[in-house]
């Protein structure tokens, strides 16, 4: 992925690990902080159903168009 990014001159930003004691780095606003022009984006969501869930309502709240929303969820097998 991050070789891909580099070739097309984009940024990745990989938020991972657990939120705890009130972290909320899926929070609209702290998405826009990440990414200020994150409507004007192709956003790639891969996750937990959790996490996935949590940042595609952040995206729905920040107007980003559904067709600039690329998701995939996975869970344990």
């Amino acid at each position: 992925m991050r070789a891909l990014v580099a070739d097309l001159g984009g940024q990745l930003h990989l938020l991972t690990g657990r939120t705890a004691d009130g972290a909320s780095p899926f929070e609209p606003d702290n998405l826009r902080v990440l990414v200020p022009d994150i409507a004007e984006r192709d956003v790639y969501v891969c996750g937990p159903p959790g996490m996935t869930s949590a940042v595609l309502s952040a995206l729905r709240k920040l107007k980003v168009p559904g067709r600039q929303v690329h998701s995939e969820r996975f869970g344990l097998a």
